[in-house]
């Protein structure tokens, strides 16, 4: 697959995914009365779901083992040229710009198959390094400000 074709796929992809995100948060503002948090973290569970459905669809793979070959949806796209483009543009681009946390979801799933051990340490390092990276960012530019 050509780099620009695909470069450009998931740049469709991702800004659908974002304005997807945005519109279901401005959703979840006008039509119920969920704090924002909660409208991201349906997003992020549909999110998650979205990415195993059309990962899954594109791959024709139902389970996730040692024997899988590839370790993220990344790889499948630079890896598989008849589905390199399919899956820049719905797993990547789209879910990935839906929310990251489906890209994490789908991580995580490939590390409980393929290298259970990592796991918990993914999970708990990213939750906890990200949120303090967060509060480190906001510190920062409160000072910066």
């Amino acid at each position: 697959m050509n780099i620009v074709a695909g470069m450009l796929l998931v740049m469709l992809g991702g800004a659908v995914g974002a304005l997807s995100r945005f519109g279901c948060q401005k959703a979840a503002e006008r039509w119920t009365r969920l704090p924002g948090w909660m409208a991201i973290f349906f997003v992020n569970i549909l999110g998650s779901f979205l990415i195993g459905l059309s990962f899954g669809w594109l791959t024709g793979l139902e389970y996730i083992d040692k024997h899988t070959k590839s370790l993220s949806a990344l790889d499948h796209f630079k890896d598989t040229q008849d589905l390199g483009m399919a899956i820049g543009l719905v797993v990547v681009g789209f879910c990935g710009g839906f929310t990251t946390f489906s890209t994490f979801s789908l991580d995580n799933l490939f590390l409980f198959y393929r290298q259970p051990a990592k796991l918990g340490f993914n999970i708990v390092a990213s939750v906890l390094f990200a949120t303090l990276a967060a509060w480190g960012g906001l510190s920062l530019g409160g000072v910066l400000a």
